[in-house]
C-alpha cells in the first residue's frame, strides 16, 4: 500500500516480509519482499509486530502491526487525540488496511506489547490524562488482533517503566514500576494464565525508596516469573511463583548509565540475567556486559558475582542504543540464545552465542568493514531459528545519525563457534530517516515480519 499525497510531513510505518523461507539450519538464504508503506494521515511511531496464539496448543493466531498514530481515515480532518492503530496480518502475512483500536485518549509512547491465547494481543501505552511519577501513566488494553482493544486498565505506574513477557503456551506478564505512598518504590506484576481471558490484580513487590530506572520480566513454562530491575546503582532480581509466592529480592551486580537488562527463566528452576554497564556519555571508563546464571534453584541462588561477557571502550559521545542486548528461548529445543552489541576494533558489532548452565559458548560476530552495526530487535521462530534486526548509521556529534540509518535483517544459520551464527544481513531499507524497527516470526509458517518507522509524503 502506498502513502497518499499529503500536505504535511508524515511519519509512516513500513514493513517487509521474508518469503520462501528455508527450513531451520538450511544454508539457503531467505528472500524478502519489497517494502510497503502503511497508509496513515497522521504521524505514526513505535511500530510493534505481534503474533498471538490461537490456543495453548496452536502456535499461531492472526498477527498485527501496532503503532501510535492518529486518524488513519484520510477522509476526515484529523483528530486532536492520538490513537493506537493496527494493521492485521492474515495467512499471507501481508497487512490489512489500518484502523484505530484505541481512540479518544491522549496516548504517548513508549508502546509495549504482548500476546495471549485465543488470538488476543496486549498493548501498554502512556495516557497523558493519567499522571504517574511526573509522567504519563500506563494503561493496558487487550483484545483480538482484528478488533478494538477493550478493558482499558490503568496500571498504576508510568508508561516509561513497563516490561512485558509471553510464556511458551500463552501465559503473559506485565510489570510496571510505581511510587507508593510516602517514599516507597514498588513493582506491580500483572499475570494472565493461558486459560484466562484477563489479567489478575497486581502482585505488589515493595523495593525500597530509591527510584527504579530500568525493568524487565521473564516467564517459564509454568508461568513462574522473574523480575529484574535497576535501582540505587545495582541490578536486582526477584522470583514470583505462578501461585503468587514472592521470594526475597537479590542483588546481582553493578548498574551504570541507563542499563539495558535481559532475563531468561528456564523450566528447571534456573535463570540467566544479562545487562549493560556504561559510564555516562563523555565520561571515561570501560563499558561492560555482564552475564549471571543462577544455581540449582534460581529463587535464591544468584551469586551476586556476575561474569564479564565482554568489556570494551566506546567513543565519548556514543553509548549502546535501545535493543542492544537480548536473551531468547529457542523453540522447540528450549536452548537459550544471547545476542549483544559491543565495540570491536573501533566499530560497533553484534555477537550471538548459545548459553549453557555456567557460561556463554564461543560467539559468532556480525560486522561490516567501516560501519557500525547495532542490534535493534530479535525474534525466534518455531524451528530453533531467530531473526535479528540491525541498525546501521553514521556517527553524529552525539549518538548516531537517524536521518541516514539503514535497516538490515539476518537469520541464524549453523556454523558459529558455539552453534548458531547470523547469515550475511539483507538490507531492508536504504539509509534514510528509518528508526524503531520491530520483528516477529509467524510460528505457522516461519515467515518473519519487520516493521519500522520512516518519513514519507513529504
Amino acid at each position: 500500500m502506498r502513502l497518499g499525497r499529503l500536505s504535511i510531513s508524515t511519519v509512516a510505518v513500513a514493513l517487509v516480509v521474508s518469503v520462501a523461507v528455508a527450513p531451520s539450519w538450511s544454508a539457503v538464504a531467505p528472500s524478502w519482499s519489497a517494502g510497503a508503506t502503511l497508509r496513515t494521515c497522521a504521524p505514526a511511531s513505535e511500530p510493534k509486530v505481534v503474533f498471538p496464539l490461537s490456543s495453548p496448543s496452536t502456535r499461531s493466531g492472526r498477527g498485527a502491526i501496532l503503532w501510535l498514530g492518529g486518524a488513519p481515515n484520510c477522509s476526515g480532518g484529523g483528530s486532536s487525540s492520538t490513537t493506537l492503530d493496527s494493521a492485521t496480518l492474515h495467512n499471507n502475512d501481508l497487512a490489512s488496511a489500518p484502523r484505530a483500536i484505541i481512540s479518544g485518549r491522549q496516548l504517548v509512547g513508549p508502546l509495549s506489547t504482548a500476546a495471549t491465547t485465543a488470538g488476543q494481543i496486549v498493548a501498554v501505552v502512556g495516557d497523558t490524562r493519567i499522571a504517574s511519577r511526573g509522567g504519563p501513566g500506563a494503561i493496558l488494553g487487550e483484545g483480538p488482533a482484528a478488533s478494538s482493544l477493550w478493558r482499558l486498565v490503568p496500571l498504576g505506574g508510568p508508561a516509561a517503566l513497563v516490561a512485558t513477557a509471553v510464556g511458551y503456551i500463552g501465559d503473559a506478564a506485565v510489570a510496571v514500576a510505581a511510587a507508593m505512598p510516602g517514599s516507597a518504590q514498588a513493582i506491580l506484576l500483572y499475570q494472565q494464565r493461558h486459560y484466562a481471558s484477563a489479567f489478575s490484580g497486581p502482585i505488589t513487590l515493595t523495593e525500597g525508596s530509591a527510584p527504579i530506572t530500568a525493568l524487565t520480566v521473564a516467564l517459564d513454562f509454568r508461568a513462574d516469573s522473574i523480575v529484574l530491575w535497576a535501582q540505587a546503582g545495582v541490578i536486582h532480581a526477584q522470583w514470583i511463583t505462578n501461585a503468587g509466592r514472592v521470594y526475597p529480592a537479590e542483588v546481582l551486580g553493578p548498574a551504570g548509565y541507563h542499563p539495558q537488562i535481559a532475563a531468561m527463566l528456564s523450566d528447571n528452576n534456573h535463570a540467566f540475567a544479562m545487562w549493560s554497564y556504561e559510564p555516562p556519555p563523555g565520561a571515561d571508563g570501560p563499558s561492560t556486559i555482564y552475564l549471571e546464571h543462577s544455581g540449582n534453584n534460581s529463587r535464591v541462588a544468584f551469586s551476586g558475582q556476575p561474569s564479564t561477557l565482554v568489556q570494551f571502550t566506546e567513543p565519548p559521545a556514543l553509548r549502546l542504543t535501545p535493543g542492544s542486548l537480548a536473551l531468547e528461548r529457542m523453540t522447540p529445543s528450549e536452548g537459550v540464545l544471547a545476542v549483544w552489541t559491543f565495540v570491536q576494533r573501533g566499530s560497533y558489532v553484534v555477537n550471538v552465542a548459545g548459553l549453557v548452565s555456567s557460561h556463554a559458548l564461543p560467539a559468532a560476530t556480525l560486522a561490516q568493514r567501516g560501519a557500525d552495526l547495532r542490534l535493534a530487535a530479535v525474534a525466534t521462530g518455531p524451528h530453533n531459528d531467530a531473526v535479528a534486526v540491525i541498525e546501521r548509521a553514521p556517527r553524529a556529534a552525539a549518538g548516531f545519525n537517524a536521518t541516514a540509518q539503514a535497516i538490515l535483517a539476518a537469520r541464524t544459520v549453523p556454523g558459529g563457534p558455539g552453534g548458531p551464527a547470523f547469515e550475511t544481513p539483507t538490507q531492508l531499507a536504504p539509509p534514510g530517516p528509518n528508526s524503531a524497527p520491530s520483528v516477529a516470526i509467524d510460528p505457522a509458517n516461519d515467515r518473519a515480519v519487520v516493521a519500522w518507522q520512516t518519513v514519507a509524503g513529504g
